[in-house]
């Protein structure tokens, strides 16, 4: 997002053979590019007329649909108080022209790297990630939120996506972008792996829980669901998985 043709121009011709790019003339075009496209990251200047770079980041972070994407602000305010300013409205970081492209590649890069980082973990996990990941304060409180959810209703097998979205309050399919995108684990997905950790939970628990009353308090009906989820998420069926609890 830039006002300036030349900028945009540069941009594209740098980006465009490692990613799919599309431009924007200010924060007001921004934003609506955003409703029109699925963003995986922006690269916006701070000095534009209508809606400037502050204002387009700190709408962006404040919806709750689209504050996961990470946001890069350019800016020739290359002073402190701007830069603090533009992280406090949530800027995942900062770069002062003039620039060389090299740098800007690097701080791309470093940020989907996190973002796949993220998608990697909640592949096998949906507890909230340690330091070692980074994830945005609105991120974890969404997700917090999210498995509060979860656990409040664990036991209900009629909870599903639908039930969840309506919990949490938001659309099922604003909930279906939104996860996706932060998590690369769709809502069925996601609810289904958090009764399976539940499970694992439960069994290390040492209360002696056999396998139908594990399925009842995580909300599971189906044995055969049961056990075949639970084998391709850890590797081994839960029958083996609580003999060797029994045996710990």
């Amino acid at each position: 997002i830039d006002d300036s043709p030349d900028v945009r121009v540069f941009l594209k011709e740098a980006f465009q053979q490692k990613y799919n790019i599309v431009l924007a003339i200010n924060g007001k075009d921004g934003l609506e590019k955003l409703k029109q496209n699925t963003v995986h990251l922006v690269v916006c200047d701070v000095m534009m007329p209508e809606i400037d770079g502050f204002e387009f980041c700190h709408k962006l972070k404040e919806d709750s649909e689209t504050c996961h994407v990470p946001i890069i602000l350019l800016t020739a305010l290359d002073d402190d108080e701007n830069k603090i300013k533009g992280l406090e409205y949530g800027a995942d970081d900062y770069i002062s022209k003039p620039f060389s492209t090299r740098h800007l590649e690097i701080k791309i890069e470093k940020l989907i790297e996190n973002k796949q980082k993220l998608k990697d973990y909640f592949s096998k996990n949906t507890s909230i990630p340690d330091n070692s990941i980074d994830i945005s304060t609105r991120d974890k409180e969404f997700l917090e939120t999210l498995n509060q959810a979860i656990e409040k209703n664990i036991s209900d097998s009629n909870f599903g996506v639908e039930e969840l979205a309506s919990e949490i309050g938001i659309s099922p399919s604003h909930f279906y972008r939104k996860l996706k995108l932060l998590t690369g684990q769709v809502p069925n997905a996601y609810l289904r792996n958090y009764r399976l950790h539940k499970a694992v939970e439960l069994m290390e628990s040492n209360k002696g829980y056999n396998n139908i009353e594990l399925m009842y308090q995580i909300g599971i009906e189906s044995y055969s669901h049961f056990s075949s989820s639970f084998k391709k998420l850890f590797g081994v069926s839960p029958s083996n998985y609580n003999k060797k609890t029994d045996t710990q």
